[in-house]
């Protein structure tokens, strides 16, 4: 049965902004990367549309008395749907310890919800550090994949969620039915990075004195 989930409040920090990963291009780029560009998408259903600066963006799974190399297999099985659906312009690389990682990986075993935190500079979108947290509740393997594959689209940058049942970033799952990434969901991946599908150049950079901001998303099938 689909479930209801809430998206926190944190996420109105900040307001969506046409063009790639937010705000803060020049008027070049932003007239050839615009919330249309790549359609289908859901970029004006979300709060922010954020994104890395660069790929391969590094994770690290925190090795807790949670973790385990099987659900560490799932989680990344995860991760490479969007790999592979972004033809591998969407990379990783995992790290051994958590020194330099930007994407922390931490299994929860008491609920089959997924949580992302998230700090990023307002100004122009761009990503600093995440947090992906996944419910392992009931050790179903096809919720744990599908849950990291939709928290990892929160990490790379898509704040919020589609109003389409069909696509991988809706706000709830129903259990025992795979995720996949749907042409929306890839669309609007590619709209956060159309500096890399595109060939351009992004040149948005945070004011010097500016702090980055904490946003939190919870999604799944609640408990």
């Amino acid at each position: 049965m689909r479930q209801t989930v809430r998206v926190c409040s944190a996420l109105t920090l900040a307001a969506l902004m046409a063009g790639c990963g937010g705000g803060g291009i020049s008027a070049e780029e932003q007239r050839v990367c615009s919330a249309d560009t790549f359609a289908p998408n859901y970029v004006r259903q979300l709060e922010r549309l954020l994104y890395w600066e660069r790929f391969p963006v590094t994770i690290y799974f925190v090795r807790d008395a949670n973790y385990s190399d099987y659900y560490r297999t799932l989680a990344l099985q995860g991760f490479d749907q969007w790999v592979e659906a972004a033809g591998g312009v969407v990379r990783y690389r995992e790290l051994s310890s958590a020194e330099g990682a930007q994407i922390r990986v931490v299994f929860k075993p008491r609920t089959r919800n997924g949580l992302t935190t998230y700090t990023y500079y307002p100004s122009s979108g761009r990503l600093v550090s995440a947090t992906v947290e996944i419910g392992t509740l009931g050790n179903n393997p096809i919720d744990i994949r599908s849950v990291a594959a939709h928290e990892f689209g929160h990490a790379l940058g898509v704040a919020g969620h589609s109003n389409n049942p069909e696509d991988m970033m809706y706000a709830t799952y129903t259990t025992n039915v795979p995720l996949t990434i749907s042409p929306s969901d890839l669309n609007t991946v590619k709209t956060a990075y159309c500096n890399y599908f595109l060939g351009r150049t992004r040149t948005a950079s945070p004011p010097s004195d500016e702090q980055p901001v904490e946003a939190t998303i919870v999604c799944g099938c609640k408990d």
